[in-house]
């Protein structure tokens, strides 16, 4: 019985102890929304091997892709792609076979100008309603982005909710008013009973409203449905809050109506009609869903090189492509285009980053108005200029621009030459940009509806559906809400690490890891040296005061660590150490209790080695590091454990005397995932993990001489 209760009670602290640690691998591979679900869960979606993603579409842009040139491909792409965004509302996804459901989706390849005037003749548009009327796409995604998708969208509920009340309530104010100061001034009895007898009714009404509108309150999407929408414009339209008399203060009541009930009523009016209009010209139906794949590094790369194969530089391009990690291709062939420049024209980089600023401001000043930089610039600097003059004439921007260009021009020899060939270098990085960001989202299409052109996942939290012919505000309507990705055996054991992939990429983690490596392992060998002779002093040699010093030794033990903090801090500050190596090391490399834990082991062994050292000859140093230390394997295993484990831990102390990521270890680095406005715990904990992993496994390793160094201490 009473082993039972030994191995129980030992059970439960395993568990107890073993929890934590199982916690926070657990928590590591969890998703973000899981982290803070609550009840907590010791299951996690990453093990999936499919998962629906919600999503919330977005136009990206007004216009569409349609045959259009390299160049002006560029230009338009570097505006902003014409492409339908399903902006993730859930968990990020990395890979996958992604599914967006377009089979059976309705859209239009247009409509005419003449067909949306007519429409248009036929609506009242709201005063507080921006309206772009030029353009029918145009004028759409303004409403959508008004009323339902925008920041601020007039139709978010509690908003609108809120405000509806709140004007139904300013409705029965006014209705007071009138009641008490205004009724008097009906000289018509007759006409003053109607109209008392009509506010009453109104004010039963208000009531009435209101109730049923605060059930609207209420509900699964922050933006109200267009169910909704047209069952608060049945309810609104229910009852009768305009006066159909005349009287003395009739006029001023149906103002306030107007102001209140009424502007809601036709914003609500003038929604719900455009709606209808939009779902009734989109004519074309969608014929499959949309199934994309990532694309692996080399097919990118392969993608990249294809799509550059117009570039001036193209042959740079390829060769930086081909020998340069992806992610640094468009920072190198920046600086391999500034260097030519610097080496052709013999200019600092100094005056090069003014001009490359100054030329980027001429380049905007032309986009705006119309004009073809690169067109321009390949006939010569000064069509440009010319150009530009003949378009802005007086422009206080542009006069502060060619002002320190001019300045400029008279110190440098070739000068138009020189601003022609970092012009036209900006212009190829911009161009370079755009489709290098084209590229490195792109998933490759396995099927797709013909306007489709490409599928692009950014960090998975946007989608970017690429068209062509086809307006993507046609498809903001079509209740896109969610996404399909399956994931296969190779993509789940991924998933599961993504965490620490994403972990590790957030701060730069490879220079944490050495640092701590480098910082824990010198200050362990310098301690064990340290120690190991000091304790060899105090166990094996005589001299005056030996008992007084080592009892002032361990009184220093009785002192707290955070007491010394300030006057370290004073002392490295002095000698100019902050944010050094010597900082983080020379004050460690002395360990009292390892120089006790020495000396009581020391102290354990026959001193008739020590006699037959002497005989043959031996002096104290050669009897400490052959014989001595030697004896001492497991007690030094265990001082020298024991520092590097808090030399890796060591928090505070670095966090004081470093400045910069270059000095700072990875117990720092865990902050990185912590601020002001929260923490990300599943980054945290798989940081946490890969970071105590190492101490983890060398204590593993090297348990049995801890054990033993600790059992033997003391021991004579």
């Amino acid at each position: 019985m009473k082993k039972l209760l030994i191995y129980v009670l030992l059970a439960i602290g395993s568990i107890i102890m073993i929890a934590p640690f199982a916690w926070m691998i657990v928590t590591s591979f969890k998703l973000p929304s899981e982290v803070n679900s609550w009840p907590p869960k010791w299951t996690t979606r990453s093990f999936a091997f499919s998962r629906d993603v919600k999503v919330i579409p977005s136009t990206g842009t007004v216009s569409t892709v349609k045959g259009l040139s390299l160049r002006e491909a560029l230009a338009f792409i570097a505006k902003k792609s014409a492409g339908l965004n399903l902006n993730v509302n859930d968990d990020p996804f990395y890979r996958g076979t992604l599914t967006i459901p377009f089979k059976g989706a309705k859209y239009s390849k247009g409509v005419s100008q003449e067909e949306f005037s007519s429409f248009l003749s036929q609506v009242s548009i709201p005063s507080d309603f921006n309206a772009d009327t030029s353009n029918p796409e145009q004028f759409f995604e303004n409403v959508f982005l008004f009323y339902k998708t925008g920041a601020n969208p007039f139709f978010r509920r509690d908003v609108f909710v809120e405000g509806l009340v709140g004007s139904l309530e300013s409705l029965s104010d006014t209705i007071d008013t009138i009641s008490t100061f205004g009724i008097d001034r009906i000289t018509d009895e007759t006409e003053k009973s109607t109209f008392e007898k009509f506010l009453e009714d109104v004010v039963k009404n208000i009531e009435m409203v209101k109730a049923e509108i605060n059930k609207y309150k209420a509900g699964t999407e922050i933006v109200l449905s267009d169910e909704e929408i047209n069952a608060i414009r049945d309810i609104l339209s229910r009852y009768n809050f305009v006066y159909s008399g005349t009287n003395e203060v009739s006029e001023n009541y149906n103002t306030t109506v107007k102001n209140t009930i009424g502007k809601y009523l036709e914003n609500i009016d003038f929604y719900v009609k455009v709606k209808a209009y939009f779902s009734e010209i989109q004519d074309e139906q969608a014929e499959t869903d949309i199934v994309a794949v990532p694309l692996s590094k080399q097919e990118r790369i392969n993608l990249l090189i294809n799509r550059v194969q117009d570039f001036k530089d193209k042959d740079l391009l390829v060769e930086i492509v081909k020998n340069t990690s992806l992610k640094d291709v468009v920072e190198e062939f920046a600086k391999r285009l500034d260097d030519e420049v610097v080496k052709k024209f013999k200019i600092n980089t100094q005056d090069l980053a003014s001009l490359k600023t100054l030329l980027g401001n001429l380049i905007n000043i032309a986009g705006e108005n119309g004009l073809d930089s690169q067109t321009l610039l390949n006939d010569s600097y000064d069509a440009f200029i010319k150009a530009i003059e003949s378009k802005v004439g007086f422009n206080l921007s542009y006069s502060a621009t060619r002002s320190k260009l001019d300045a400029y021009a008279e110190e440098i020899q070739n000068a138009k030459e020189v601003f022609r060939t970092i012009a036209l270098n900006s212009l190829e990085l911009q161009s370079l940009r755009a489709i290098y960001e084209q590229t490195v989202y792109a998933w490759r299409v396995v099927s797709a509806p013909s306007f489709v052109k490409d599928v692009l996942v950014k960090e998975g939290k946007t989608i970017e559906i690429l068209l062509e012919d086809v307006h993507p505000v046609y498809f903001v309507d079509d209740g896109i809400k969610t996404v399909h990705v399956k994931f296969s055996t190779g993509d789940v054991f991924k998933n599961v690490f993504q965490n620490y992939v994403n972990a590790w990429n957030a701060a730069p983690f490879g220079r944490y890891y050495f640092n701590t490596v480098f910082i824990a392992t010198v200050t362990t060998i310098l301690e064990i040296v340290i120690s190991a002779m000091a304790a060899y002093a105090f166990s094996w040699m005589n001299f005056p005061g030996k008992g007084l010093l080592f009892s002032i030794f361990l009184a220093t033990m009785m002192v707290p660590g955070e007491v010394l903090l300030v006057p370290n801090f004073i002392t490295i500050t002095k000698f100019g150490w902050i944010d050094t190596y010597y900082a983080l090391i020379v004050p460690w490399v002395v360990s009292v209790f390892s120089i006790f834990l020495m000396r009581q082991h020391f102290m354990s062994i026959p001193s008739e080695l020590f006699d037959a050292a002497k005989i043959d000859g031996s002096s104290h140093w050669r009897f400490l590091w052959q014989i001595v230390v030697p004896l001492s394997k497991p007690v030094i295993i265990t001082s020298a454990l024991l520092k590097f484990v808090g030399s890796w831990n060591a928090f505070l102390w670095v966090l004081i005397v470093t400045n910069s990521p270059k000095y700072r270890t990875l117990t720092v680095g865990l902050q990185s995932f912590s601020s002001e406005v929260g923490t990300l715990y599943n980054l945290l904990m798989a940081a946490a993990t890969f970071s105590i992993l190492p101490v983890v496994i060398i204590f593993l390793f090297a348990q049995k001489y801890f054990v033993r160094g600790i059992a033997r201490t003391g021991l004579k």
